[in-house]
Formats: structure tokens, C-alpha cells, sequence
């Protein structure tokens, strides 16, 4: 499904005007240099194309040569070492013989029976150039280098006056061609039905590999690989086992470099590179789900994204649209978008996740998930938190690495674009960060408020978890974590807000999990604290603290303390204790104002 699915998208590509996609039998390849020869085979000049392209080698669409391991060349486009002999390293010079005359043999046995200028051209330049004299030569040495290679990239060639180089050359494309066809049956081609197009024709050896996945070991990775006899059956060698044609093989290697050369396609999501793509063209299905998962607003703020048009119909999505209706996006919900997450797997790629379904679908799948983890709080307000910030929430804030759970992303991922129950380990990874380390943020209250929210509609429970605080809930964990907060919120009206250490440093954790060891303890201290409060504010802010903690602590409907409270109370806890924080905050800023006349 992901082959064939990739093979349509090459297709689709291929049918933009003008269209930078190799064409089947072609493949792109950077050149450094220009080598302009005469008629006669001489060599006029030596130009430089990195400095006619930003610094940047030029890229040429050639034919795909059929390298091998060891010395092998390549027709009118290879570097310095095949071409004129020499090569070198950080200020040593030397002589590639064995390289040189491999080329030279390749080049005068295609050529020999050529009419073309150009390749009867490059014919006479291997027959001429002397590799002994090479160092000498004013055209080649003006282009070496002391520091790292002497010559870095590939040459192309092309004719004293002519427009077009070597490679673009009809007779010298077909000679290529018909080489690459030759080598290709001598290397013992096998015909079988391809499991993708279900057509028997030659099947693939060798798969290419892939650049572009984050991780990935520099020498690139492959994402279909046979190279253990455990892996292999029926006699077949390498990835005949896979049964993919050359065609389908060619297809489905060009969409898929494609997409992760294209940082509008591409997303990270834990350990998994994700590209993404739409059976249309248009760069709007995949510029407003990137959007979508980065949080417009934070992406607007960082100064990420120029795409103002963009960014308003994702807000109309996440804030004004409902299942299904999005009047502002201007898009056909119904067509056909895919997601796919790579990750590296030593010298292969694993596939984390593959989803297709309509772009409208994976909007409503997005939508209820920010629906889900949305709860007010933090100093910038933000309503929507983007998946990095929530994966990265459940890394303790003392981590030098700030390493994400491999398996965590990928499952995140799943819950988010099929609408299934988050994973439980991000839920308990959360509480457990919020416990140890006493540090509770809008991130993190947002992934438990999510968690419990998604597994009551799901297990169909009325309970209700907003984005607000409750203050007609009486389920005691979460009446307990509101108590928590104003038991807190008094200790710093009465010791100042300074102070180095809070009950929240001391005794969340056990307040969390076992509330009949801590509260009963604590609520005696309150008392001393609200002695200080009565001494520091007067009389009418002790008796506001006292009134606010007998209206939450009247909600508990047993008059004693649970002795042990489950992962989903705790969740509850943290939520009534982080809602109520919120709450306290807000009023102290709504009263400074007052006293400073602002209201």
C-alpha cells in the first residue's frame, strides 16, 4: 500500500508542467565543474558552476548509470579522478591511473561508431589527454584545492560554442541507455509479477537509499533490504524477495526523496520523519496540516511562517470550524491525503506509521484532538499546545539529551489521526514527571486533562473535564488537588511569595497518591498560616482564605481521606490542583489591578 501509494504520487508529478522529477531511467546528480572541449577533443577551459550557483553544485538530469562497488565509471559526467586522472587530498596530489583508464576504455567502446560531434568530441579527449601531464595543465589547476579533496564534485561536458552539454545529447542518451540495458542483463535480471503493479517484468536487485530521515547513519538507509540468508526464500537473492519491479522501485524512491527534500512536506514527530502528501497538487492541503500539528500561533510567534492566508484558515479550522464544516479552508475535504513516519533502524528505515484517509477526516482528527488537550493556563495564554511541546513535556526538565520515547511519538501519532485512545504511557510518564519533579505546566496539564477526557468518550462516561476550572465537581481527587492549590496559595500569603520551598516541594507527590497521610497534617498547618495572614493583612483576608477553602473542602462527600488513589485520580488531582492555581492567580491579578485603579 505504501509503494503503490508513493508510485501514484510520482505519477501525479510527473504531469506538472515543467516538472523537476526524473523521468523513469534518469536520475539527478550535482556537477562542480564545466569542461568545454573543442572539436578535436582539446580542453579549452575549466568552469567553475558552484560560482554561477550560490556556492552550490548545479544539478543535471542523466541518465541512471549502473554503478557498481569499486572502480567503475560513468559516461561524460564523473569527478576529477575518472575524468582527467587526479585527485588528491588536504595538499597531496596524485595520479587515479586505474580510474583514468577505466573511463577511457568506457568512453572510446560507447563512442566508437558515433556521428555526434559531442561524442565523437570526448572520444578524441580520452584518446588525447596524457594523466602524466595532467598536474600541468593551467585549465585543471586553477581549480585545485589544498584544503580537504584537490577537486570536490563531478564534471560535465559540453562543446567550444554549444549550448547543450554532453549528457543532453540524443545519440549519447540512447548509447547510455542501451549500455545501462546490456549491464543490466548481464547482472542476471529476474522476470516475476511485481507485487505492486501485478505486471511480470524485470524485478529489482537493489533498492536506492534514502537521505533526508533524521537519525539515519550518514551513508543513508534503505527502506526495502534483504541482506541475511534469514531474511531471503525460494532461492531468490537481495530484494528480489520483494518482488518490485525496476519501474515501481525507480517510482516510489523519486516521490518519497522528494518529500523528504521539501521542508513543507516534512515534520518531525519524535523519532519519526513524517512527510505527508495529497493526491492534488495543491500546496495548501499539506502547508495547512504541517500548520496544524506545529501550532500557527507558536510557528507565528518564532517568525517560522510568512503564509498569513495559510495560517488564518487553520485557525478557522481548530477555533470556528465544527466536524465536517470548515466554510473558510476553500479546499475539496474529500481528497484522498497520506501520512508517513520513518524512522532509522540501523542501516534501514522502519516505518512507525502509515495513514490515508480524506484531508477533511485528518482535520477532524486534529481538531478533537487540540479539543481534547485544551485547557487555559501559562504566561502566553496559548489555547492549542503543539505536539512537540506536549512530547517533549514528558522529558524530565533536568535532561541534558531531552530525548523523547521512540515508541512514544509514533504511538501519540496513531491516537491523534485515528481518533483511538492515547497512549496509556503518556498519560502515566506525565504524572510521574509532575510528581517527581513538582513542576506542573500548561503542556502537561493539557496531556492529562486529554488522556482523561478522550477515555471517558470513549468508554462512554458523562464525566466532563474543561478547559476551565470546575467549581461544581465533586469528585475527590479532583476536589482534593483544589484544596492542594489554596492550601499552597495560603502558606504564600502568610510567608510571602519568595519563599524557597512550598508544600507543593515537599508534599505533592504523597498528597497525590496517598491523601490521608499528608492532608490532615496539612490542614493544621493552614491554620498557623492563616494566623500570620490575620497578622500580615487583617481580618477580612484570613476570613476570604477560610471561606475559599470551606467551599472546596465541603465538596468532599465522606469526611475522611482516601488512603490510595489510582493513576487516573492522580490525573484528576493534578487537574483540580492546576485549575485551581490557575483560578487563584487570576483573581490576585484581577485585585492588583483594582488597587492600582486599572479596573
Amino acid at each position: 500500500m505504501i509503494l503503490n501509494s508513493l508510485c501514484d504520487y510520482y505519477d501525479l508529478l510527473c504531469q506538472v508542467e515543467d516538472s523537476d522529477i526524473s523521468p523513469f531511467g534518469f536520475q539527478k546528480i550535482p556537477a562542480s565543474y564545466a569542461a568545454t572541449l573543442s572539436a578535436a577533443g582539446d580542453l579549452l577551459d575549466i568552469v567553475s558552476l558552484k560560482e554561477l550557483n550560490d556556492n552550490r553544485p548545479q544539478e543535471f538530469l542523466i541518465p541512471k548509470s549502473m554503478k557498481k562497488p569499486g572502480i567503475f565509471a560513468s559516461p561524460v559526467c564523473d569527478n576529477f579522478e575518472y575524468v582527467f586522472g587526479i585527485g588528491g587530498d588536504k595538499g597531496e596530489k596524485t595520479t587515479e591511473k586505474k580510474k583514468f583508464e577505466t573511463a577511457r576504455s568506457l568512453h572510446l567502446q560507447l563512442f566508437d561508431q558515433a556521428k555526434t560531434p559531442e561524442a565523437m568530441a570526448i572520444r578524441s579527449f580520452f584518446e588525447k589527454w596524457e594523466i602524466e601531464k595532467a598536474w600541468e595543465n593551467e585549465h585543471v589547476l586553477k581549480h585545485y584545492s589544498e584544503k580537504g579533496k584537490a577537486f570536490s564534485g563531478n564534471v560535465v561536458f559540453r562543446l567550444e560554442n554549444g549550448k547543450d552539454y554532453f549528457h543532453q545529447n540524443p545519440e549519447i542518451i540512447e548509447i547510455w541507455k542501451s549500455e545501462n540495458e546490456k549491464m543490466l542483463a548481464s547482472d542476471g535480471v529476474e522476470t516475476a509479477q511485481c507485487s505492486v503493479t501485478g505486471k511480470v517484468t524485470q524485478i529489482a536487485r537493489l533498492h536506492e537509499k534514502f537521505s533526508g530521515v533524521k537519525g539515519a547513519i550518514a551513508t543513508k538507509a534503505s527502506l526495502v533490504s534483504f541482506n541475511k540468508d534469514a531474511d531471503v526464500s525460494y532461492g531468490l537473492s537481495q530484494s528480489r524477495n520483494s518482488a518490485v519491479s525496476e519501474e515501481v522501485a525507480f517510482k516510489y524512491y523519486t516521490a518519497l526523496q522528494h518529500l523528504l527534500s521539501d521542508h513543507r512536506r516534512k515534520i518531525q514527530i519524535g523519532d519519526a520523519t513524517t512527510v505527508f502528501w495529497a493526491e492534488k497538487l495543491d500546496c495548501a492541503y499539506t502547508d495547512i496540516f504541517k500548520f496544524m500539528l506545529n501550532n500557527p500561533d507558536e510557528m507565528e510567534e518564532e517568525g517560522i511562517n510568512e503564509d498569513l492566508e495559510t495560517v488564518e484558515k487553520v485557525k478557522s479550522i481548530l477555533k470556528d470550524g465544527s466536524q465536517g464544516i470548515y466554510n473558510d479552508v476553500g479546499l475539496d475535504l474529500n481528497t484522498k491525503f497520506y501520512i508517513l513516519g520513518l524512522s532509522p533502524n540501523a542501516g534501514r528505515l522502519s516505518v512507525r506509521f502509515f495513514y490515508r484517509d480524506s484531508f477533511g477526516n485528518f482535520c477532524d482528527q486534529i481538531k478533537q484532538h487540540y479539543d481534547d488537550m485544551n485547557i487555559y493556563g501559562g504566561s502566553n495564554g496559548k489555547e492549542h499546545i503543539s505536539l512537540w511541546s506536549l512530547l517533549n513535556a514528558t522529558i524530565s526538565s533536568e535532561s541534558k539529551e531531552k530525548k523523547i520515547n521512540p515508541l512514544l511519538g509514533g504511538a501519540v501519532a496513531r491516537s491523534i489521526f485515528t481518533g483511538d485512545q492515547y497512549p496509556q504511557i503518556l498519560f502515566n510518564q506525565t504524572i510521574i514527571r509532575v510528581k517527581t519533579e513538582a513542576q506542573l505546566t500548561q503542556p502537561r496539564a493539557a496531556i492529562i486533562k486529554g488522556c482523561l477526557t478522550r477515555k471517558n468518550r470513549i468508554q462512554n462516561k458523562t464525566e466532563e473535564l474543561g478547559m476551565y476550572l470546575d467549581e461544581k465537581s465533586t469528585k475527590p481527587a479532583y476536589v482534593l488537588g483544589r484544596t492542594f492549590a489554596v492550601l499552597e496559595m495560603i502558606q504564600k500569603k502568610a510567608l510571602g511569595n519568595e519563599i524557597n520551598t512550598t508544600i507543593k516541594d515537599k508534599y505533592f507527590a504523597s498528597a497525590c497518591s496517598n491523601p490521608s497521610l499528608v492532608f490532615p497534617n496539612l490542614l493544621k498547618l493552614a491554620q498557623h498560616h492563616l494566623t500570620k495572614i490575620e497578622k500580615k493583612e487583617g481580618i477580612e483576608s484570613k476570613k476570604y482564605w477560610e471561606i475559599q477553602l470551606g467551599k472546596i473542602i465541603s465538596l468532599l462527600e465522606s469526611d475522611s481521606f482516601p488512603k490510595v488513589v489510582d493513576m487516573d485520580n492522580q490525573g484528576r488531582f493534578i487537574l483540580g490542583y492546576y485549575q485551581q492555581t490557575q483560578k487563584n492567580y487570576e483573581k490576585r491579578e484581577v485585585k492588583e489591578e483594582a488597587q492600582n485603579g486599572e479596573c
